[in-house]
């Protein structure tokens, strides 16, 4: 069993990227940006590149 996690990042203004874990292997990505909503489902792999590629891997490591 997995215990939700969760990291919300605040960007500039009111825009802000938010990660879930939802199992192992299995997150959840929402970006808000100037009001409009973009959510995917990435595993593992996929977000450790998007942190690396936004610079914020010291947070994602934190729920990975």
């Amino acid at each position: 069993m997995i215990t939700v996690k969760s990291v919300n990042i605040q960007l500039e203004g009111m825009n802000s990227l938010e990660i879930t874990q939802i199992e192992e292997e299995l997150f959840e990505v929402r970006l808000v940006f100037d009001g409009k909503i973009s959510m995917q489902y990435m595993n593992r792999q996929q977000l450790k590149q998007l942190g690396s590629t936004f610079q914020i891997e010291s947070n994602i490591n934190k729920i990975v």
